[in-house]
């Protein structure tokens, strides 16, 4: 697999800041390479930019792997029932719905009518 030049220059990146990252505490040391591991990941998606700064495409990165696992939590801590639509398989949320006994919503994918009771 090779690296894309964004992917490469994230890395060095992390590299420019070693003397930041060595004075920090244990704790601040994993947190850092943790950032730095989520930028690399996302770095893909910065190459797609044209001309992109390589500044915005670290933070960028890391907001989007952020925002991914708080919703993960979310969900894990409150989960929300979902019903799956027969013809297309998605998933649709059902939480704003269950304010009646029984409901009929569209699916978001396909427009199926999905009853709920």
């Amino acid at each position: 697999m090779t690296l894309s030049k964004l992917e490469q220059l994230v890395a060095t990146y992390g590299l420019e800041w070693d003397t930041f990252r060595d004075s920090l505490d244990e704790m601040g040391r994993n947190a850092f390479v943790s950032l730095i591991r989520r930028a690399q990941i996302n770095a893909e998606a910065g190459s797609k930019i044209e001309n992109p700064d390589l500044f915005e495409s670290v933070v960028m990165s890391i907001l989007v792997d952020h925002q991914r696992e708080m919703q993960q939590l979310q969900e894990q801590l409150f989960p929300v029932d979902k019903k799956t639509c027969p013809r297309c398989s998605g998933m649709t949320s059902l939480e704003d719905f269950l304010k009646e006994e029984r409901v009929t919503i569209l699916c978001s994918r396909c427009q199926e009518a999905l009853n709920y009771h």
